[in-house]
C-alpha cells in the first residue's frame, strides 16, 4: 500500500517515465529492425544510423519540440516549466504522456463544473456585512484579497484559542464534541484507528444515538496506509455519515494529485477547529516513530465559524451524489459575541479554476513583505518557489528578524535533503533557520510583528501551495497571537540554529537534493 501511495507522487512517476522511455525506445528500435529486415532482407541505414534508431530519434525530437512549445506558452510558474522541460529532455515520449495526464494543477472540467456550481449556490452564506477596514487599516488590502480570491469574509467579535499541541487539541476537542446538540462535521486528511481516533469515535457513536447528525470525510489516498480500505463502511454501520474524498479507483487521472489536506471540525455551527493535526497516535505522542511530534491547532467560536461550516459542506457535497439544496439548516439562529478586538478570517485554498490564484501563497507573501520587526514560521517542509525565497531574503536583508523552524527528524528523507539544500541562500541573506531537535515539527504557523498570524494546514511546499485543498485562519491583532509567539519562542530553545557549515550534506545527498530540486514542483 505504501508503494501505491508513493507512486501517486509525480516525482516518482518522473523516474518511472525515464525508465519506461529507455525500455520503449529499445523495444521500438528492435521491433522496427525486425520488420525492416523481414521486408527488405537487410538492415537499412541513414548515414551512420540504422533506419529504426533514426525514426525513433526523429519522433522524440518532434514530440519534445511540440510539447516544449506548449509548456513555454502556457500560464504556468517558471519553476513548474523547468521541471517539465527537464523531464522532456530525458524522456520525450513518456514524458509527454506524463505531462498530458499530470501537468495540470487544476481540476478536470467535469469536476470543476461540479465544484463551481456548489460554490455558486453557497456564495450567499459567505457574503460580507463588514470589511472591517476601520480596524484593519493598512491590512485591509490583504483581507480584501482573501475575500475576493477565496470568498471568505473577515469577522469581528469571534474568539480564537490557540492549542499548542496535539494533546491539548485532543482533550479540548473531546470536551466540545460532548456539547454537540445538532450536528458534528469532520474533514481530515488522515483518520487512523488508535487511541486518539477511538476515543473520538466513541463520542460520535454516542452522539448519533442522541440524534446528533455526524458527517465525516477523509482523503482516500492520504488514508491509504492508515486505515482499511472499507473503513468508511465501518463508520457508516455505526450511524456516522462517512465519505471518502476522491475514492481511489484503477484509472489514471490527474484528479488524484489534488488531495483534501484540510483538517476541520465544526460543532453546531458555533465551535470549530482548524490546524495541522490529523487523527493518528503520532499526533498525540502515543507513538514515537519520529521522536516527539509537535503540532498545533486553533479553536474558533462565534460568527467566523460560519465560513468553516460552509467550507465543509461544499467539499462534502462535491463527493455526495445526494447533494443538499441549501445550508440554512446548519446556520445557527444567532452567534455569541466575544470580547475580542481582533479580526478573524478563516479561508480555503485549492486548485484552479476554483480559486483564481494561489491564495495561501499570496497571504504568506503579504505577511513577509509587510513585516517590520519579525517574521516567525514553523513548517515541516521548506521547498519554496523563487517568489517566497526572494521575499524571505529581502525581508531579512532589510532588518526584519526572519526565523524558520523545520524538523530535525524527517518523515520523508529526500524532501528533507531538498529542504536543507534551501538553507544556504537563506542563511547567507540573514534568515535564521532552526531545526527542532526532539523530533518532527508538523505545525504550520505564520506570525508577524504581534499583528498578523495564520494557523492552518498550509505547508511551505509546492503540494500545499499549488495542488492540495487547504485551509487556514488569518488573524489580525487577536489575543491568541501572544500565545503563538510564546510557543514559537519556547521552541527556539529546543532547536539548533543552523549555519552554512552545519547544514552541509554529504556529496550523495547534495547530488540527490540538487536533482530533486529540479522536480520540486512535482513533489
Amino acid at each position: 500500500m505504501k508503494l501505491i501511495k508513493a507512486l501517486f507522487g509525480r516525482a516518482a512517476l518522473t523516474v518511472i517515465a525515464i525508465l519506461l522511455q529507455l525500455i520503449v525506445s529499445v523495444a521500438l528500435v528492435w521491433a522496427i529492425d525486425i520488420a525492416i529486415t523481414a521486408a527488405a532482407g537487410t538492415t537499412m541505414f541513414i548515414g551512420p544510423y540504422t533506419l529504426s534508431s533514426f525514426l525513433i530519434t526523429a519522433a522524440d525530437i518532434i514530440i519534445a519540440l511540440i510539447v516544449t512549445v506548449r509548456i513555454v506558452i502556457r500560464d504556468m510558474s517558471p519553476d513548474e516549466k523547468l521541471s517539465w522541460l527537464v523531464v522532456l529532455v530525458f524522456a520525450p515520449i513518456i514524458g509527454s504522456l506524463l505531462y498530458l495526464f499530470f501537468s495540470h494543477s487544476y481540476l478536470p472540467r467535469s469536476k470543476a463544473v461540479l465544484h463551481m456550481d456548489i460554490r455558486a449556490r453557497s456564495a450567499k452564506y459567505y457574503l460580507s456585512k463588514d470589511d472591517c477596514s476601520d480596524v484593519l487599516g493598512e491590512y485591509t488590502r490583504c483581507s480584501r484579497f482573501i475575500y475576493d480570491a477565496a470568498g471568505a469574509p473577515p469577522h469581528r467579535y469571534s474568539d480564537v484559542k490557540y492549542l499548542p499541541s496535539g494533546e491539548s487539541f485532543w482533550i479540548t476537542l473531546k470536551e466540545e464534541l460532548e456539547k454537540a446538540e445538532k450536528y458534528i462535521f469532520m474533514e481530515y486528511f488522515i483518520i487512523e484507528p488508535g487511541r486518539m481516533w477511538d476515543d473520538v469515535e466513541h463520542i460520535l457513536e454516542r452522539k448519533v444515538a442522541q440524534g446528533v447528525t455526524v458527517k465525516v470525510m477523509y482523503d482516500d489516498i492520504g488514508n491509504i496506509t492508515h486505515a482499511k480500505h472499507d473503513f468508511w463502511k465501518t463508520l457508516r454501520a455505526k450511524g456516522i455519515e462517512c465519505l471518502r474524498f476522491n475514492p481511489l479507483r484503477p484509472v489514471v487521472s490527474a484528479v488524484y494529485n489534488n488531495r483534501d489536506h484540510r483538517k476541520i471540525t465544526v460543532i453546531d455551527g458555533k465551535t470549530a477547529f482548524v490546524g495541522g493535526i490529523n487523527f493518528a497516535d503520532d499526533y498525540i505522542n502515543e507513538t514515537y516513530r519520529l521522536g516527539h511530534w509537535k503540532d498545533c491547532a486553533a479553536m474558533i467560536k462565534g460568527e467566523a465559524v460560519q465560513s468553516l461550516t460552509i467550507m465543509f459542506l461544499t467539499m462534502y457535497d462535491s463527493q455526495d451524489e445526494t447533494r443538499l439544496e441549501d445550508y440554512d439548516a446548519f446556520i445557527p439562529e444567532y452567534y455569541e459575541y466575544y470580547d475580542e478586538e481582533g479580526i478573524v478570517q478563516p479561508f480555503a485554498d485549492g486548485p484552479r479554476p476554483l480559486y483564481p490564484t494561489h491564495v495561501a501563497e499570496n497571504v504568506i507573501l503579504d505577511m513577509i513583505n509587510n513585516a517590520r520587526k519579525y517574521m516567525y514560521i514553523t513548517t515541516p517542509y521548506l521547498i519554496i518557489n523563487n517568489n517566497l525565497l526572494s521575499a524571505l531574503c529581502r525581508a531579512a536583508m532589510s532588518g526584519v528578524d526572519v526565523r524558520i523552524i523545520t524538523p530535525r527528524i524527517p518523515d520523508k528523507k529526500i524532501v528533507f535533503w531538498i529542504t536543507r539544500r534551501n538553507y544556504k541562500k537563506l542563511i547567507k541573506c540573514g534568515v535564521r533557520i532552526y531545526e527542532y531537535l526532539p523530533g518532527f515539527i508538523h505545525a504550520k504557523t505564520y506570525l508577524s510583528d504581534d499583528t498578523v498570524g495564520m494557523v492552518g494546514t498550509i505547508n511551505m511546499d509546492y503540494r500545499s501551495l499549488v495542488h492540495h485543498y487547504e485551509c487556514g485562519v488569518w488573524m489580525f491583532k487577536t489575543k491568541c497571537l501572544k500565545s503563538i509567539r510564546s510557543d514559537v519562542e519556547r521552541l527556539f530553545t529546543e532547536c539548533e540554529e543552523m549555519t552554512v557549515d552545519t547544514a552541509k550534506q554529504s556529496i550523495p545527498k547534495r547530488v540527490i537534493s540538487a536533482v530533486g530540486s529540479l522536480f520540486a514542483p512535482m513533489l
